[in-house]
């Protein structure tokens, strides 16, 4: 992989796609640390200030038709795995995936499937003969409060880490403990840990990805289950429009990547949509 960092960008997103549709080879990955006009699946605008990690990388897969559809699966897998791996043991199963591929993050103790927290959104854009996989990962919360855009609040990733030197009884975030340093300090921690984020991320996607060419979805289905958020939970799907086009439960994802939905009628494979958790009355 070629590494390029950039200080602030419109989207990485845009710079990954002009290198592809130049026919730039398959391995370049770009990383800014702010981005003015970032955005996500279907286009939504993703906030992107100091303290997240935001890279595009360009794949040339040699897969075609329905079996390109999985990729996002395996890319939004392989990024909740490596969350999954830095965040303390005690939030670990509180990291999931919600179909297709944002990874979010439940608290034990909220009572309302609905409210839980983005970590993570991912996009992936064919372009130029390849894909564009966008990655966007909350790591620390901005320094300037922003408005929330979207139905769910952030979570951040260095909220979710212990800090190695705090003591098992009197444990301390990552976040805490890099915010008790001298502010001299602070930036160089933050960039240290957001840079180790892309190394855990990079990882996973490439073992994931070179599995995935050479082996299909298949081997990754069990896993991808295991961590699925929207198992066994009430759900509807809607259009880009906002309109209803299936009711039912969550039922897991089949080997084409179609999240399953268990209506009154029998269970319905879905391909595209957004997927809505409905409350428990």
């Amino acid at each position: 992989m070629k590494l390029t960092v950039i200080d602030e960008v419109i989207s990485t997103n845009e710079v990954v796609k002009e290198a592809l549709r130049e026919g730039k080879a398959e391995g370049l990955v770009v990383r800014a640390r702010r981005q003015s006009g970032g955005y996500g699946r279907q286009g939504r605008g993703w906030d992107s200030p100091e303290g997240g990690l935001y890279m595009s990388l360009l794949l040339r897969p040699d897969v075609a038709g329905s079996g390109l559809a999985t990729l996002s699966l395996v890319a939004g897998l392989s990024v909740q795995r490596a969350l999954a791996a830095m965040a303390d043991p005690s939030v670990e199963d509180g990291i999931q995936l919600k179909w297709p591929n944002d990874v979010v993050y439940m608290p034990a103790d909220c009572e309302r499937a609905d409210e839980y927290r983005k970590l993570c959104g991912i996009s992936l854009e064919s372009c130029g003969g390849g894909v564009c996989v966008g990655i966007g990962v909350n790591v620390f919360p901005p320094d300037v409060e922003r408005p929330i855009e979207g139905r769910n609040i952030p979570e951040y990733l260095a909220d979710l880490m212990m800090d190695p030197a705090s003591s098992p009884a009197h444990p301390v975030t990552v976040r805490a403990a890099i915010e008790a340093l001298d502010e001299s300090e602070q930036a160089a921690r933050r960039e240290e840990l957001i840079t180790d984020v892309q190394r855990e991320v990079l990882a996973r996607v490439l073992v994931n990805y070179g599995r995935w060419r050479e082996l299909g979805f298949q081997p990754s289905l069990a896993t991808y289950e295991a961590v699925s958020f929207l198992d066994g939970r009430p759900l509807r799907i809607e259009t880009i429009g906002g309109a209803t086009t299936v009711e039912g439960v969550g039922a897991g994802v089949d080997e084409r990547g179609r999240l399953l939905v268990r209506t009154a009628d029998g269970v319905v494979p879905v391909a595209s949509g957004e997927a809505h958790v409905v409350p428990l009355p």
